[in-house]
């Protein structure tokens, strides 16, 4: 049996790496400070967790794709690309959480009178903050990843080229959303938590 906890409760388990409270200091540090304190409030409680949570399907995504020819794989092949939908899906939450909130404070804006932003107006929004020059290529790979998040809807298959499962791969889908929270992470990087894997380069 598999067991998530703290390595003190269970050794054998999978241990974990960072705590929730441990990413409000970055947090704090990249949501802008000029909206309503509830809206600031609320984006930090949600994506603390989200970013928990992303830690986790890496720290089972990475030694799977990474592992030796004759190594025992981490995870069943089908658990492994579920948890790469999972991971771009929350990834995408936190890009366009953190663009919301940079969007808001570049139009003078707090938020408390919840405005629906739509994404061609948050992704520019981030970019501007997060990959100004497009170093990085910020604003291809969260396009890469919303494609990926996309995936999920099943209405239009007869649309489709081939089956969506061949998108989930991890050079195709983990690597380009793995690479936007990453970018992110360079802003503010001595407040992430030491803990973390999110900002490590895949091997």
């Amino acid at each position: 049996m598999l067991f998530i906890a703290r390595p003190d409760e269970r050794p054998d388990g999978y241990v974990v790496i960072s705590e929730s409270n441990q990413w409000v200091r970055w947090l704090s540090r990249n949501i802008p400070a000029e909206l309503d304190r509830e809206v600031r409030r609320r984006l930090n409680s949600n994506l603390k967790h989200l970013l928990v949570g992303l830690e986790l399907k890496t720290a089972l995504i990475n030694p799977h794709h990474h592992r030796r020819p004759q190594e025992r794989p981490v995870l069943f092949e089908p658990y492994f690309q579920n948890l790469i939908l999972e991971f771009c899906v929350a990834a995408f939450s936190v890009l366009e959480g953190l663009g919301s909130a940079h969007w808001l404070r570049q139009n003078g804006q707090d938020g408390s009178n919840a405005p629906r932003i739509g994404r061609n107006e948050w992704l520019p929004a981030l970019c501007v903050v997060y990959d100004e020059t497009g170093e990085h290529g910020l604003y291809d790979v969260v396009e890469r990843t919303l494609v990926t998040r996309d995936k999920l809807h099943q209405d239009r298959l007869g649309a489709r080229e081939n089956i969506d499962w061949h998108a989930l791969s991890y050079d195709e889908a983990f690597v380009p959303a793995s690479g936007a929270i990453r970018t992110l992470l360079r802003r503010e990087a001595d407040a992430v938590p030491e803990t973390s894997n999110l900002h490590m380069e895949p091997a």
